[in-house]
C-alpha cells in the first residue's frame, strides 16, 4: 500500500481539526453557547456577587440597561411641574415615559392640556436652576425633569 504525502496531510488535518473541537467543547463556555439558545429571550444576566447588597445593585443596574435597551427612542422620567420656579400643590410628580425628542411645548401640550398654548415653558434636569434644556435627547431613565412654565411670556 502507498502512502502519499497529501493524504499524509489530510489525515493529519483531520486529526487536529477533533483535537481542537473535542478541546473547545470542553470548555464551560463552548457548552454554555449552545445551550443559550435554548434560553428565554426576556431574562436579564446579572453577574454573581458574593454579597446581597451587591447583587441587588448590579441587578438594578441590569434591569435599567435592559430597559434602555428596549426602549432606545422614550427615556422614563419623573417630572415635576412648576409655574414660575414654584411647586404646585395640586399637580404631583409623575413617573412618565417620554419620546426622546419632546421638548417642553410638546410635554406641556401633551402633560399639563390646563396651560393656555402661548405660555412658555422650559425643561430643566434634577432642579430649576439648572441650565434650560432643548429636548430629551441624552436624557437617562430615572432623572427628574423639570417642567417650568412661566404664562406672562
Amino acid at each position: 500500500m502507498k502512502v502519499t504525502i497529501p493524504s499524509i496531510l489530510l489525515g493529519m488535518l483531520s486529526l487536529s481539526t477533533c483535537a481542537f473541537a473535542y478541546l473547545h467543547y470542553n470548555e464551560l463556555d463552548a457548552r454554555d453557547s449552545t445551550n443559550s439558545l435554548l434560553v428565554e429571550r426576556n431574562t436579564i444576566e446579572v453577574p454573581f456577587q458574593h454579597s446581597l447588597r451587591s447583587f441587588l445593585d448590579g441587578a438594578a443596574d441590569a434591569y435599567q440597561r435592559a430597559l434602555t435597551d428596549e426602549h432606545k427612542d422614550k427615556v422614563s422620567v419623573t417630572i415635576s411641574f412648576r409655574l414660575k420656579g414654584k411647586r404646585i400643590d395640586d399637580k404631583p410628580d409623575i413617573k412618565h415615559t417620554c419620546p426622546k425628542n419632546w421638548n417642553a411645548n410638546t410635554m406641556r401640550s401633551e402633560l399639563w392640556p390646563e396651560l393656555n398654548a402661548t405660555t412658555k415653558c422650559t425643561l430643566h434636569m434634577g432642579a430649576d436652576y439648572n441650565p434650560a434644556i432643548t429636548s430629551l435627547q441624552g436624557i437617562y431613565s430615572g432623572i427628574t425633569i423639570i417642567l417650568n412654565c412661566d404664562p406672562s411670556k
